[in-house]
């Protein structure tokens, strides 16, 4: 298992991660695969709410808060 992966899931997980010493390396493979998988889920998502949020708000304001949300 690569030490990379190991460190992800222990940032991931925070003050939980001494539950991932119980799963052989193998399974923190699949975890992080499962995992990395949701949050890109979520940021695209997240995204896509974003985008629409923006659509929805006056055109005079749409350009300074995108300005503030750094886009």
């Amino acid at each position: 298992m690569r030490s990379d992966v190991r460190d992800e899931l222990r940032r991931w997980f925070g003050a939980d991660a001494r539950a991932l010493d119980v799963l052989t390396d193998t399974e923190l493979a699949q975890l992080h695969e499962v995992m990395a998988a949701a949050k890109a889920s979520q940021a695209k998502a997240l995204a896509a709410a974003s985008e629409e949020a923006m659509r929805q708000m006056p055109a005079v304001l749409r350009q300074g808060i995108g300005r503030i949300l750094g886009r």
